[in-house]
């Protein structure tokens, strides 16, 4: 446990409530907030764990102009648009797309701009 963070990733947005599968204020899902009362300390460790990537996902599929939705594939969670492109961030901060072209790298993704056209060509 750490003792730094609050009880709970809640800031008091929650999304889910309006039908969003992935709360655009916490970055936990649907059935990560329904169960977090419910969950021993290593599983709400997981969760905090996950958080950060998924913020970082939230704001990409938001320029995209979508709501994010996750895909397990793997272990690894992935951000999926509606067209079926799949995204996620690697630890390292690169950004990888899987499309019916296959998967593609982008290194550098500081232009939001550029990224949302590169995601959607998929």
């Amino acid at each position: 446990m750490n003792d730094s963070r609050p009880d709970s990733p809640c800031i008091a947005l929650c999304s889910t409530a309006l039908g969003d599968n992935v709360c655009r204020g916490c970055a936990r899902t649907f059935g990560e907030i329904s169960q977090w009362c419910f969950m021993d300390e290593a599983e709400r460790e997981l969760v905090w764990a996950r958080l950060p990537a998924r913020q970082r996902l939230l704001r990409l599929a938001a320029a995209c102009g979508v709501l994010l939705e996750l895909d397990c594939e793997e272990g690894e969670e992935w951000g999926r648009l509606p067209a079926g492109v799949k995204f996620r961030i690697r630890d390292d901060g690169v950004l990888l797309r899987r499309g019916v072209g296959g998967e593609a790298v982008m290194a550098d993704w500081s232009d939001l701009r550029r990224t949302v056209g590169w995601l959607s060509q998929a």
